[in-house]
């Protein structure tokens, strides 16, 4: 009987340690001013230049919009609670309602302008029903320095 040749295939395997330790989630916090029911606050946040949105906490029943820069969020002032943003609009995420909401799957977000910096920008629409300041507290993980 005539036996076939039989080939190892071997693979080498480089790793690359990018030199830094993983980030930890982390909670930013911002705060309307008083505002009476149904009344729009811009709000701006300090976090990271991008970002995985995993949580928003609202203090009260309120809309919250987070947007990729400051034009966006002027150029959304206008949309209803309910109407979907535009595609490409710059509306990273919305949460309507209170307490703790668990975004799920998480979501990407960043700053988008010309120099990016940390800055979350946020509108926040008082549906509480009362004149009241509001606070949003976002889970994110940082994802870039």
């Amino acid at each position: 009987m005539k036996r076939e040749s039989q080939k190892e295939l071997f693979s080498v395997v480089t790793t690359f340690s990018g030199g830094g330790a993983l980030q930890s989630r982390t909670v930013v916090t911002g705060s309307t001013s008083s505002i009476i029911n149904n009344a729009t606050d811009n709000v701006n946040l300090t976090g990271f230049k991008s970002y995985a949105l995993m949580k928003v906490g609202l203090s009260t029943d309120a809309w919250i919009r987070l947007y990729t820069d400051n034009t966006s969020r002027t150029n959304d002032a206008s949309r209803s609670v309910g109407e979907d943003p535009l595609p490409g609009s710059g509306v990273i995420a919305e949460v309507v309602g209170s307490s703790n909401q668990l975004i799920s799957p998480f979501v990407m977000g960043g700053n988008m302008d010309g120099s990016p910096s940390t800055t979350i920008y946020a509108a926040i629409t008082n549906l509480s029903g009362s004149t009241q300041s509001i606070t949003a507290n976002l889970t994110i993980l940082q994802l870039e320095q």
